[in-house]
């Protein structure tokens, strides 16, 4: 009984052909693993080569487009020159584009990659529309361009103020040129002094004093003048001084008109 039982209990024997089954089974098993992780360092390499393929990608032109008065080409790629170094795709175009538009003529710039070895600039340019003291200038949005080459915008009119009045006195200005046009008069000039207080300089030799409030009602009142009294006069307006409640003080060339001269030379 106990023999029967211990018998019962024995493993069957395995046949060389099962043990053969299993040891297969195993090394597939170990073939496949070692498959897979090969391929995963094969495809592993090859993306590092191809990515370091697409890096070393360079630069071989750079084409500029745009309406170019102040600016030249060569100046743009020069100031591009140094940022290049990664290649053709991995250039960071918002960097470049920050780049290029704290150049002084540059008002706006995009950029877009061109494959296989071409970036692409679009460059819009500032155009200014008032001189700003001496040296600099002022944009459409009262923005200060400061330039070095300017002598072409030096017919432009002059606002002058302290720093941060830029937007305030291009309103004030554009607010003048509007109203004034209908008179045939232009400002030429308008400035800003330590205290506030306004004067513009007008196409015809007039200064116009505006002092530091109600910019609109003097103006107002100053046309008023103009057309009832002013402009037809005999005599040449040089100031006029709206800083007054109740009126305005004028001022008149005081060089003396002449006319004509005769002499008598009779007797002589």
């Amino acid at each position: 009984m106990a023999a029967s039982r211990r018998n019962s209990r024995r493993r069957p024997k395995q046949t060389a052909s099962s043990r053969a089954k299993a040891i297969l089974g195993r090394l597939q098993s170990g073939v496949s693993v070692l498959v897979s992780v090969t391929a995963l360092c094969v495809l592993g390499t090859v993306m590092y080569l191809g990515a370091e393929g697409l890096r070393s990608l360079p630069v071989e032109r750079i084409v500029v487009t745009g309406k170019l008065e102040n600016l030249r080409q060569e100046a743009l790629r020069e100031s591009l020159s140094d940022e290049l170094e990664d290649g053709l795709l991995f250039l960071d175009l918002s960097d470049l584009q920050s780049t290029l538009e704290d150049l002084p003529w540059v008002y706006t710039a995009q950029l877009r990659r061109r494959f296989p070895d071409t970036l692409e600039v679009s460059v819009v340019e500032q155009l200014p529309i008032a001189r700003w003291g001496n040296e600099a200038f002022l944009n459409h949005e009262a923005r200060i361009i400061e330039v070095k080459d300017g002598e072409r915008w030096q017919d432009l009119p002059e606002i002058r103020g302290p720093i941060g009045s830029e937007a305030r006195l291009m309103n004030h200005y554009q607010r003048l040129l509007e109203r004034l046009r209908p008179l045939s008069l232009t400002p030429v000039a308008l400035s800003e002094d330590d205290y506030g207080q306004l004067h513009a300089s007008l196409d015809n030799g007039l200064e116009l004093q505006l002092g530091d409030h109600d910019f609109s009602l003097r103006l107002q009142r100053f046309l008023k003048l103009w057309r009832s009294d002013l402009q037809d006069s005999d005599r040449i307006v040089r100031r006029v001084d709206m800083r007054y409640d109740g009126g305005a003080a004028v001022a008149f060339d005081q060089t003396p008109q002449l006319a004509g001269l005769t002499e008598n030379t009779q007797g002589r």
